[in-house]
């Protein structure tokens, strides 16, 4: 159930978490919410996005928040339909939009342990550019 096998989005990957929290295949929340097993595939990939009345209905029995979900929806729509341009209107980097869209589903734990990792990533990388530039002089 991992988003990376089709499009990374906002909304199929925490459809997918929850997926995985619930312990539930797609043929599962198909039957559950009411939709066909190919819709649930197409929502799970990123190629899809589902309309108001499937969303409702996927929320309950997900048991995850509708307006999140909504707005999740939308920021993929405007994702898969500007691309690159819609993350730099964002003023992200597009190289980054994977961090953004991941970072929130990790645990608090998980989150800290990350932003400690990018930060002594980062101190290394200055220490390597200014070792560079004493050499250089």
């Amino acid at each position: 159930m991992r988003p990376a096998q089709g499009r990374l989005g906002f909304f199929n990957t925490r459809l997918c978490q929850r997926m995985n929290e619930l312990d539930l295949s797609a043929t599962e929340l198909a039957n559950r919410v009411g939709l066909t097993y190919e819709q649930v595939r197409k929502f799970r990939l990123g190629h899809g996005l589902p309309s108001s009345s499937a969303l409702e209905k996927l929320c309950a029995v997900l048991k995850v928040s509708k307006r999140d979900m909504r707005q999740r929806v939308v920021k993929d729509r405007m994702i898969f339909k500007f691309g690159d341009a819609a993350w730099n209107f964002s003023g992200i980097n597009p190289k980054a939009a994977p961090l953004y869209i991941l970072f929130p589903t990790l645990t608090k734990e998980e989150q800290e342990i990350f932003r400690l990792q990018i930060i002594a990533f980062a101190e290394a990388k200055k220490k390597r550019e200014k070792q560079r530039t004493e050499c250089d002089a």
